[in-house]
C-alpha cells in the first residue's frame, strides 16, 4: 500500500523537552496563597452558572452557560476510541486510536460545555454526564490569584461552596515526594496555622499530604528536600500577568508534504487536531491550518514538496498552574497533528504517526505568585 507521509513538523520556536527532577515533597499551594481552583460557587442542579464572579475572583462558566471542557466520554473495556465528537466538543483522541488503559477521557463537551456526542461502540459517559443536558454542579466561580473568594450570594440555583472572605481550609500545601520520607516542617515560609500531619523525618506514601492550609486555607508552608530545576535554552514561555485569570501564546508551526512516489497528487487537504493535554481543559484553541490566509483555516492544501504555516493558540488557565514562586516555571505538554483528510482519522494511511505528530512544551509564569 502507498505510504503517504504527510506533515513533518517543525515548531518554528524550537520546542526542546524539559524535565524537571525532584527529590523532595510536592507543593500544591503557592506560599502565601489558598487554592486557587476551589469553587466558590456551583452550577447547581440545572448545570447553567447564573451567578456574576466578584472582582478577584474567575469567571469558571459564562452567566447563562455551562461549564466548559467538561469529561464527556471515556474510553470502553475494549480501549478502542469509537465515538467521534459532534458539536462544538472536543475529540482528545483519534477515533480508532487505542486508549493506554480503559475510563481514558477521549472527548470533552467544548465551549459550550453541553454533552453533543452520542456514544459509538462500548464507550462510556462518565458518571453525571447525560447526552444534550448541562451537567449538574460543575464549577461556576472559582477562587482568583489569591486563592479567597470575592463572590457573595449567588443567582438562581447555583450554590455558595466558600463564603466570601475566606479561603478553602485544609486544602493540601505539601504532598509527600517521590524519597517517601516528609521533608517539610510547616509554617517554614511565615507564620501561619499550617498543620503538620506527618512529621518530618516520618515515612510517607505517595502523594500524601504532608502538610494543609489550616483553618484559615492560606499557605504559608513552602516545601523542602532536595529539589532540582533544569531549564531549557529555548522554549514557549507564557505569562499569567498578576491579576489575571490566563496567559495566552500564539504557537507556530510549519508543516511539509514530503510524500514520495509518481501517484503522489500534487497537493493534500489535511486538517489539525490535539491529543495528550497535561495543560488543562481548553488550553489550545484556534487551530489554523494556513495561518497565511486571512481567517481561522480548518483545512488547508500542501503542495508536493512543499510547505505551508499554521499556528495554534495556547491559553493557559491560572486554576491549572501549581507554582511556587513567580520565577519558576509550571511546565505541560500538548501534541500536535497533522492528519491527511484523505485518511483522517489515520494521519496517514500507514497509520504512523511519528512524522505527523510533535509535542509542544510550554513553561507557564505565574506573576500572581511572590
Amino acid at each position: 500500500m502507498r505510504r503517504s507521509i504527510l506533515g513533518f513538523i517543525v515548531l518554528l520556536a524550537s520546542f526542546t523537552t524539559s524535565l524537571t527532577a525532584v527529590r523532595a515533597d510536592e507543593q500544591i499551594i503557592a506560599p502565601g496563597t489558598g487554592l486557587q481552583s476551589s469553587i466558590v460557587a456551583d452550577t447547581g442542579a440545572n448545570g447553567l452558572c447564573e451567578t456574576t464572579a466578584a472582582s478577584g475572583d474567575i469567571q469558571a462558566a459564562p452567566v447563562g452557560g455551562a461549564t466548559p471542557n467538561r469529561n464527556e466520554i471515556r474510553c470502553g473495556a475494549n480501549k478502542i476510541v469509537e465515538s467521534a465528537a459532534a458539536g462544538d466538543d472536543v475529540q482528545l483522541i483519534a477515533v480508532g486510536a487505542t486508549c493506554q488503559n480503559a475510563n481514558r477521557i477521549v472527548i470533552d463537551t467544548g465551549a459550550n460545555g453541553i454533552p453533543e456526542t452520542a456514544l459509538g461502540g462500548d464507550d462510556v459517559y462518565p458518571s453525571g454526564i447525560a447526552f444534550g443536558l448541562a451537567p449538574a454542579n460543575t464549577p461556576c466561580v472559582i477562587a482568583g490569584a489569591d486563592g479567597v473568594a470575592q463572590t457573595a450570594a449567588p443567582a438562581g440555583d447555583d450554590a455558595q461552596l466558600l463564603t466570601a472572605g475566606t479561603a478553602a481550609p485544609n486544602s493540601d500545601v505539601v504532598l509527600c515526594g517521590p524519597n517517601l520520607v516528609a521533608d517539610t516542617t510547616a509554617n517554614n515560609f511565615a507564620a501561619g496555622d499550617d498543620v503538620q500531619l506527618v512529621p518530618v523525618g516520618n515515612a510517607c506514601t505517595a502523594n500524601q499530604t504532608i502538610v494543609d492550609a489550616g483553618a484559615d486555607g492560606i499557605a504559608t508552608t513552602r516545601a523542602e528536600g532536595p529539589d532540582l530545576l533544569i531549564k531549557v535554552a529555548k522554549s514557549t514561555k507564557i505569562n499569567i500577568g498578576s491579576g489575571d485569570a490566563t496567559g495566552d501564546k500564539t504557537i507556530k508551526l510549519e508543516i511539509s508534504n514530503v510524500e514520495f512516489g509518481a501517484s503522489a497528487p500534487i497537493s493534500r487537504p489535511y486538517t489539525l487536531t490535539i491529543s495528550g493535554n497535561s495543560c488543562g481543559g481548553g488550553t489550545v484553541t484556534q487551530l489554523d491550518a494556513d495561518s497565511v490566509t486571512p481567517g481561522l483555516q480548518a483545512v488547508a492544501n500542501v503542495p508536493l514538496g512543499g510547505k505551508i504555516k499554521a499556528s495554534v493558540i495556547a491559553t493557559v488557565k491560572l486554576e491549572n498552574v501549581i507554582s511556587v514562586s513567580s520565577k519558576i516555571p509550571f511546565r505541560c505538554t500538548f501534541d500536535v497533528s497533522a492528519v491527511a483528510l484523505d485518511t483522517d482519522p489515520d494521519v496517514d494511511d500507514a497509520a504512523n504517526p511519528e512524522n505527523n505528530t510533535t509535542t509542544v512544551d510550554l513553561e507557564v509564569f505565574d506573576r500572581n505568585d511572590l
